[in-house]
């Protein structure tokens, strides 16, 4: 009979080669298909945030799979077909807005240094700055004239991730609460702790989304509805601009109402500067500050602080995605530390 030892020491060298083995399963697996892990998230906060409306459809007709189909459809209907014709606006305006810079250079460089003479000067020369700002703006339009195009157009790339998202997304809602209790059974954290960290992601992940939506309609319409007042072309293609802006918390549409207020007002234009400025100062702020708060900041327990920096992070990591995949990553690290506050709050107290 082999000692106790010998047998502890194979069990453990057991259990290594096998979690080793599962790791290295996983990572090859998420390696395997991380061309798709975008549309597959997608799909998820998809799925998170039109569960409701799933389990109204699954009422009405009791099949989860016609439930499934018609929940996908609304979405279709209210999400997706309005961006497709967005989409294709924002195309045709960002082409104008680019044949426009490149036949207006020179009278817009003048304009530009007339602004800029107006700012103190900070060691950085005139034709520098007019320089970057000309950059900048033209690998902004050709970037958003790139991402519109996959959506107006349809490049096959963008096709098949779209078509793969709803496929995922059907299973979602036909088998997501089996595979969420085989995620449960599977994960060994415990189920109180797995079921408050999935109530956590979803609370986060339907704030940010609903919120950020809300916020982003909302100040795109109203941002272009100021550059149309003011008498600017473009209003499509800056009002999606605005609204694409609108997921940086505090800073948001600021980015474009403010110099081209500045740049409007200081060229002549005082009527169209002054409903930028006002507009942009007495309204859009306001609607960011009023109401982030209440559809983002409420639901998600999270300071305002914590919710820019990570949507910040996840911008820059992530890009689009980032709006929400920052937050919740941020919401996931609360979680974790409040779990464990709770779990040794009686080793904190007397040990720490």
């Amino acid at each position: 009979m082999k000692p106790i030892s010998q047998l502890l020491q194979f069990k453990a060298v057991q259990n290594g080669l096998f979690f080793g083995l599962l790791i290295f399963a996983t990572l090859i697996f998420l390696w395997l298909v991380q061309d798709f892990i975008a549309p597959v998230f997608w799909a998820v906060v998809f799925g998170i945030v039109f569960y409701p409306l799933f389990r109204k459809w699954q009422r009405v007709l009791r099949w989860k799979w016609a439930a499934s189909v018609l929940t996908i459809l609304t979405i279709l209907i209210v999400v997706f077909v309005p961006l497709y014709f967005i989409g294709s606006l924002v195309v045709k305006e960002s082409i104008t807005f680019a044949q426009y810079l490149s036949a207006h250079q020179d009278e817009l460089v003048t304009q530009a240094n007339l602004l800029i003479s107006y700012i103190p000067d900070v060691g950085v020369s005139q034709e520098a700055l007019v320089e970057k700002l000309t950059g900048f703006a033209e690998t902004a339009v050709n970037w958003l004239s790139g991402q519109a195009l996959a959506i107006g157009q349809g490049t096959f790339s963008f096709v098949v991730k779209f078509l793969l998202m709803l496929y995922v997304l059907f299973f979602i809602f036909r088998d997501g609460s089996r595979l969420g209790e085989t995620l449960m059974r599977v994960l060994p954290l415990g189920d109180d702790r797995e079921r408050e960290l999935y109530r956590r992601f979803c609370s986060i992940t339907r704030a940010i989304f609903k919120g950020t939506l809300v916020i982003a309609l909302i100040q795109g319409a109203i941002g272009g509805t100021l550059f149309w007042i003011a008498g600017t072309e473009g209003v499509v293609l800056w009002a999606v601009v605005m609204a694409i802006l609108s997921v940086i918390p505090a800073i948001g549409p600021g980015i474009i109402w403010m110099p081209a207020g500045l740049f409007l007002l200081f060229t002549g234009d005082v009527f169209g500067g002054l409903v930028l400025l006002i507009g942009g100062f007495f309204v859009l702020s306001t609607i960011d500050n009023l109401l982030r708060p209440i559809l983002v900041g409420h639901d998600t327990k999270m300071p305002d602080v914590l919710i820019l920096l990570s949507t910040l992070g996840g911008l820059s990591l992530f890009g689009i995605a980032g709006f929400i995949v920052g937050p919740v990553i941020a919401g996931f690290f609360l979680a974790m530390w409040a779990m464990f506050a709770h779990d040794y709050e009686h080793e904190l107290e007397t040990l720490g």
